[in-house]
């Protein structure tokens, strides 16, 4: 027999007309994002950073509990988010909400899918 088992959600993240003097600060912009990930409460056990040329950038943090990445196109005031976490139930619109203001977005869009595995469940045989 089949089941579904629930293991994450993805919070698929898009912020349009941001604040062009942050995102063209892309120190200033991964800092924001890693300070509003920190105290939202999630664990971060690591992070990485790329700065493209002539603007841009893309971050991430790896987190106990999944990973959070932002992919920033300045020219276009524009970031993804990708918040993929198996802390199933947290709340993540506060933090969510609180990028958006950080970087001062005018516009947003927010997709949720729920992350599943199909598991095959045994059932046991009375001898």
């Amino acid at each position: 027999m089949n089941a579904t088992l629930k293991l994450g959600e993805h919070f698929i993240f898009d912020l349009s007309d941001c604040s062009p003097e942050i995102l063209m600060d892309s120190e200033r912009a991964y800092s924001l994002f890693a300070q509003a990930v920190r105290e939202s409460g999630l664990t971060v056990v690591d992070e990485g950073f790329y700065k493209f040329s002539p603007h841009g950038f893309t971050c991430f943090l790896l987190l106990s509990e999944s990973h959070a990445s932002l992919h920033a196109w300045p020219e276009y005031g524009y970031c993804a988010i990708d918040l993929f976490t198996c802390a199933i139930g947290k709340d993540m619109m506060p933090l969510l909400m609180r990028i958006k203001e950080a970087f001062g977005a005018d516009d947003f869009s927010m997709r949720k899918l729920d992350r599943e595995a199909s598991i095959e469940t045994r059932i046991p045989i009375a001898i």
